[in-house]
């Protein structure tokens, strides 16, 4: 029975068989069905798709059928099948040829006389449940197949998001870490300009000191060398500064800037906070140098709390505060 004859035999319209054969290309029931299922809305009622070109027996096949047929013609012997000369499976029609010719690239066929039993309603229900079964776990395969894809997928999306938050995480930190350290640099500069002029005022005042005795005691007063002779060196005016930037880091990882008056104390840093990001209790803290900023500091200005001319405060919540 041919590939057909068992679609028809199963319920299938003539349509249906068409498009899974000549389409599909199906070579055995389960292609067919699971052709037709697939693509079921997209066969159209009563139409048909284009034949293939049907296996026929070659010259020298046809000759020694012609022959045989000859010679048993009085024996009245009627082919019942074909046979496919390379592997010996019995087709039951040309039907039958072309699919297997297309499924094994067979192309050797000859006309045989044995009979190919068809199946019982047992066998042909058996099969077909098979088929069934085996549609069913394939698609149950493929549907895994596609979830582990999808969670792989958000997998790497939630990883690369991770990696790119970290990375923008520690572009902050750097740079806090280097406004920090010019901050400690500018302010040992002048701590430094600070001590050569106190240095050389005291050594003018000592100079000064040892002329006046000498003149006092009566004695002729000489050049009174200089305790140690210094190589002149103006110091750098310190530089006034009205303003103060701040560069703050808020509990959920973001940073603001703000820039307040140098003069300004340090309580309207929090009320500014509360009102443009944060209302939840929190304290200061400063990473460069090391500090965490208590009430006592609130009414010190931003110039004796040494955050002139900029500073980096990072924000630190009290998740235990109890009102």
């Amino acid at each position: 029975m041919s590939l057909a004859e068992q679609l028809s035999e199963m319920g299938f319209e003539k349509n249906q068989i068409d498009s899974a054969v000549n389409i599909g290309k199906a070579a055995n029931m389960e292609q067919a069905i699971d052709w037709i299922t697939t693509h079921n809305n997209e066969i159209t009622p009563g139409a048909t798709a284009s034949s293939e070109p049907v296996l026929t027996l070659s010259s020298s096949d046809s000759a020694t059928a012609t022959a045989t047929g000859a010679a048993t013609a009085n024996a009245q012997v009627e082919a019942n099948s074909l046979k496919c000369d390379e592997c010996g499976k019995l087709l039951k029609d040309a039907d039958a040829a072309t699919a297997h010719a297309m499924k094994t690239n067979h192309s050797s066929f000859s006309e045989c006389t044995q009979m190919i039993k068809p199946l019982t309603n047992e066998e042909r229900e058996e099969m077909k449940k098979k088929i069934q079964e085996r549609i069913v776990a394939r698609r149950k395969e493929q549907q895994m197949a596609d979830e582990k894809k999808a969670i792989d997928m958000e997998k790497k999306r939630i990883s690369d998001g991770k990696t790119l938050l970290e990375i923008k995480q520690k572009r902050e930190e750097d740079e806090m870490k280097k406004i920090a350290e010019a901050n400690r640099r500018e302010k040992l500069e002048t701590q430094l300009a600070k001590q050569r002029a106190i240095e050389k005022i005291e050594a003018d005042k000592r100079a000064r000191r040892e002329k006046a005795a000498a003149e006092k005691s009566g004695g002729v007063v000489g050049d009174v060398p200089a305790a140690k002779p210094q190589v002149a060196t103006v110091p750098q005016p310190t530089r006034q500064y009205d303003e103060c930037n701040l560069q703050i880091r808020l509990s959920d990882g973001s940073t603001v800037r703000h820039t307040f008056k140098a003069a300004d104390r340090f309580e309207k840093v929090i009320e500014w906070i509360h009102q443009t990001h944060h209302t939840n209790p929190f304290v200061l803290v400063q990473n460069y140098p090391k500090k965490e900023f208590n009430e006592s500091d609130n009414y010190k200005s931003l110039t004796e709390l040494g955050l002139v001319p900029s500073g980096s405060l990072m924000m630190k919540s009290l998740a235990h505060f109890q009102t």
